[in-house]
């Protein structure tokens, strides 16, 4: 076997195990992913759902692209940025099973949708994209590890402030279980 015979064969057989199958999982083409196109994607993946209960999060940013700032208003602005998208959340057993965007959009978002949602194993590839009252919008990529009782990703966060213009920011967002809901979450 060639060189060329064996990579279009390897490029063959990855095509037919559906190893890259992109944002197959927005079935009618709308631009987001329903809740179920989600449920479609979590069956044909296997993927084990997180932990119900209480759940807190925590984001570290370490880049800021914001312009007309100085080094100082910089460091402020992470800060700042760290600690409001952070914070606590409970999970229902049905949210659990299939949790839903703002689960992943941080302390402050509110009608978050998924744009992207590819799921392998515990591999996960997402795009959500959240309002954020009459502060604008943030558009969030995750791309990590979920597993039952953590999650961990690598976040390019792009918050549009109408005064402000885009602000962009990456880092990492992690997740851990903490036991039952408490009731303040």
């Amino acid at each position: 076997m060639t060189l060329r015979t064996g990579l279009l064969t390897l490029t063959a057989v990855l095509a037919l195990a559906g190893c890259n199958r992109g944002s197959e999982s927005d079935t009618n083409g709308d631009g987001k992913i329903s809740a179920e196109e989600r449920a479609t994607e979590l069956a044909q993946d296997g993927y084990m759902p997180v932990k119900p209960g209480r759940w807190k999060t925590e984001f570290k940013f370490t880049e800021i692209d914001v312009p007309r700032l100085g080094k100082k208003e910089r460091a402020d602005l992470l800060r700042e940025a760290e600690e409001g998208a952070s914070g606590v959340s409970c999970l229902s057993e049905a949210e659990a099973a299939k949790p839903g965007a703002d689960f992943f959009g941080g302390k402050g978002a509110e009608d978050c949708t998924y744009k992207k949602f590819d799921l392998a194993g515990s591999r996960a590839s997402m795009q959500v994209i959240c309002g954020m009252g009459t502060l604008g919008k943030a558009e969030m990529e995750l791309d990590g590890t979920v597993g039952e009782s953590q999650f961990d990703f690598d976040t390019k966060l792009a918050v549009s402030v109408p005064l402000a213009g885009k602000i962009k920011l990456a880092g990492k967002m992690t997740g851990k279980h903490d036991g039952k809901c408490q009731g303040n979450e």
